[in-house]
């Protein structure tokens, strides 16, 4: 199955759910955000989401400073 995730095409088993897809590129699932499609999808819908071919993602990661 191919994705858009930040821009870029990606490859992800059928069944992935943001959670996994977040797992499987090393990104930190406690510190972001992610929209799909132009939707904003919240962290309590993360684990239960299950991504679709053609799905385009945007994961924002939040850092700390000043």
């Amino acid at each position: 199955m191919r994705i858009t995730l930040n821009g870029e095409i990606k490859e992800c088993p059928a069944g992935t759910t943001i959670d996994k897809l977040l797992e499987l590129y090393n990104i930190d699932k406690h510190r972001t955000a992610v929209e799909i499609n132009s939707q904003i999808v919240p962290r309590s819908e993360h684990s239960s989401r299950i991504l679709k071919d053609t799905d385009v993602l945007e994961v924002v990661t939040f850092v700390g400073g000043g």
